[in-house]
């Protein structure tokens, strides 16, 4: 039997309900999972460039809140990215068992590459959880070459050359001599830009390498030299 106007209509005002609910729904989801990525990113940056102790108990609150965004986007990268890290806050201060942590990070870190493969701090990531595990090998310098090839102005990537370069030096690691070049002339850019500067004085000098970077620096312009205080001598 044909439909009346009637119930065309009434069959119209249900479909549009249907469709208002289902975006309704859809757009609580987005902003629920956006929430907690911002809770978790935040909390996240106290551990790691503020240098605030955090404790177990914020640990669980935010690896419970980027699974529920997780649950929600399974396949959002940033998403994906913060998983990763949580399992490294958690291998580093002790709350999971390192070695799976670690193992979980590196699984979560390489899926994120997949889902946005030109984002180099990924790629920087992958290096520290390799470094982490003690694993220097070729593994290692192709992510170090990702990340130096997609990022060659990234404050994060300079900070990365310097603290990896300067730790394979002290340590005679023969990967140093793969990178050599490269660490010098990350040294240089990492001093130049204002958001990567502090952190790589900081490395210098918590390496003792005050000396041995001057001397890398020779012919880098003298205002880069003179922020490390040894050059000026």
């Amino acid at each position: 039997m044909a439909l009346t106007y009637q119930n065309k209509r009434m069959l119209f005002a249900a479909s549009l309900l249907i469709v208002c609910l289902w975006g309704t729904v859809q757009a609580f989801r987005y902003t629920a999972a956006s929430l907690d990525f911002y809770f978790v990113r935040n909390i996240i940056s106290l551990w790691q460039q503020k240098g605030e102790k955090q404790s177990e108990e914020q640990f669980n609150s935010a690896k419970l809140a980027i699974e529920s965004a997780l649950e929600y986007h399974g396949d959002h990268p940033l998403y994906v990215d913060l998983m990763a890290q949580i399992h490294e806050w958690g291998a580093i201060a002790g709350y999971e068992d390192k070695g799976v942590a670690l193992s979980q990070a590196k699984a979560r870190y390489l899926e994120a590459t997949k889902l946005r493969p030109a984002w180099p701090v990924t790629w920087a990531s992958l290096v520290m959880v390799k470094w982490r595990m003690n694993e220097f090998d070729q593994e290692m310098l192709d992510y170090l070459n990702k990340a130096n090839e997609l990022g060659p102005r990234k404050p994060e990537v300079h900070i990365l050359y310097t603290e990896l370069g300067l730790a394979l030096y002290k340590g005679n690691n023969l990967l140093f001599l793969d990178i050599r070049d490269e660490v010098h002339r990350r040294i240089a850019l990492g001093l130049q830009n204002n958001q990567s500067r502090e952190a790589v004085i900081n490395s210098i000098k918590r390496h003792e390498a005050q000396k041995q970077v001057c001397r890398w620096l020779k012919d880098e312009k003298e205002w880069i030299r003179n922020l490390i205080p040894q050059c000026k001598v």
